[in-house]
């Protein structure tokens, strides 16, 4: 298993394809098998490295605060780790916060700025919303039934409208080998909550692609376009779908994320 020691962690990994490094960074409860949409694409044309945050999946799990801050200190000790000097960054909700605090404090080690469903900062529709989930967490809700309740957030009318699509959702979710323990979920959302760029992003001078949902609730699209208009050098790209987009339209997402990136690919051979 490729895991690394990273401090107080084993960091668990994977990487794929060649060419410049593109490192994923996934979000709030997720762990890297959510990119699965994604890499394959990405790889034909970069050394892409996916890596589960602290809290998730076959990364260690401790049970003390977290920080927006540390998980960036993570990512990039992982880069350390792989010998990687410098990337381009797509970082997804929780993920983009992740993003944009390892561009502040380590400008010369990030390349392009991808940030998917994510904002400046957390506002108080955002607070209240993470602190439903966390009582909720800490209720007795069997896996199945906080998997059900989380489908509203995470997927399109569309999606949740077919029945089929839905319970496939649903069975894909329990399905996971590597559930998130609950504290870890309160860990990583208590982080989220303390989180505070107090503006800073006009700092970041990174190329910078924000890309929302338009039909996303958890992260509504004003947060995005929000965070367009702070950081000096970005562009805003709103796509169908809700907050997990990527990974119900990957034909529409990745060719974004590749012209972006400098590749000129069809979408029929993106998806």
């Amino acid at each position: 298993m490729p895991t690394v020691p990273i401090r107080d962690l084993m960091l668990y990994y994977e990487e794929a394809g060649s060419g410049e490094p593109l490192l994923l960074i996934m979000g709030l409860g997720g762990d890297l098998q959510a990119w699965a949409n994604q890499v394959p694409a990405l790889a034909r044309h970069f050394r892409v490295i996916t890596f589960d945050n602290r809290g998730a999946g076959r990364t260690s799990a401790p049970d003390r605060p977290y920080s927006i801050e540390q998980m960036a200190a993570d990512a990039l000790a992982l880069l350390d780790r792989l010998g990687v000097d410098r990337a381009h960054v797509l970082g997804f909700s929780m993920g983009g916060y992740i993003a944009q605090e390892l561009a502040l404090h380590h400008p010369k080690r990030v390349g392009k700025l991808i940030l998917l469903a994510t904002g400046a900062e957390i506002d108080g529709f955002g607070r209240n919303v993470l602190r439903n989930f966390i009582d909720i967490r800490r209720s007795n809700l069997s896996r199945e039934q906080f998997a059900r309740f989380m489908a509203t957030w995470l997927y399109s009318p569309e999606l949740l409208d077919d029945e089929r699509r839905l319970e496939r959702a649903i069975a894909n979710a329990l399905a996971n080998p590597y559930p998130q323990k609950d504290h870890a979920f309160i860990r990583q959302a208590e982080a989220i909550l303390a989180w505070n760029p107090a503006g800073r992003q006009k700092e970041i001078q990174h190329p910078t692609l924000v890309v929302c949902g338009k039909d996303d609730i958890l992260v509504p699209p004003r947060n995005s376009r929000r965070l367009a208009e702070v950081l000096p050098n970005a562009t805003l790209v709103e796509l169908p779908g809700a907050h997990v987009g990527c990974m119900e339209y990957p034909e529409l997402y990745n060719p974004v994320f590749l012209e972006f990136l400098g590749v000129a690919a069809p979408a029929a051979a993106a998806s």
